[in-house]
């Protein structure tokens, strides 16, 4: 079995951020910050994420430059 990066970027965000909820993956800010956890909630441009160590973060969709997360290959 192997794994596979999947990257959404900026402009791709608004359409893909519902199908992302309570998946474990990294949030990349466009301040350079790197969050890890999952998406918990998705409503007015804006996220709420829990990260690793159960922190609840509010973040906005403009604030964030992409998302990326590993995805099981069958081989």
């Amino acid at each position: 079995m192997g794994k596979r990066q999947i990257r959404v970027f900026e402009r791709e965000l608004s359409e893909k951020i519902p199908s992302l909820l309570n998946i474990e993956l990294n949030i990349v800010l466009k301040n350079d910050t790197t969050l890890r956890g999952k998406i918990i909630k998705h409503q007015n441009q804006k996220i709420l994420f829990k990260d690793t160590i159960l922190r609840l973060h509010s973040l906005k969709i403009i604030d964030i430059a992409e998302i990326i997360w590993d995805k099981t290959s069958d081989y």
